[in-house]
């Protein structure tokens, strides 16, 4: 007879992000949590994701966003994070 044992762990964990923005680019607060916004470009390269599935996330509308004035988009950095953990803990 086998003795089945199940361990559950929870990590909770603090990040502090130092995001240089470019002088083209206006650095704005989500307008709903105000948070950091990256550029959709930004994103990719911070978050290790493509950029095509950043506007796939989007277009679902479950991360916060918003377009500036020069047609760039700027996405909440904790939503989008947010969305990506949450993303990864249902595939695993």
């Amino acid at each position: 007879m086998e003795i089945k044992r199940k361990f559950e762990l929870l990590a909770t964990t603090n990040r502090r992000y130092t995001i240089r923005q470019s002088p083209s680019v206006k650095q704005i607060n989500c307008e709903i949590c105000n948070g950091a916004t990256l550029t959709t470009e930004q994103a990719t390269v911070f978050l290790g994701v493509k950029q095509r599935q950043i506007f796939q996330i989007i277009e679902i509308d479950v991360v916060h966003f918003a377009e500036i004035e020069t047609g760039v988009v700027m996405v909440c950095l904790t939503s989008l994070t947010e969305f990506l953990e949450m993303e990864k803990s249902l595939t695993i």
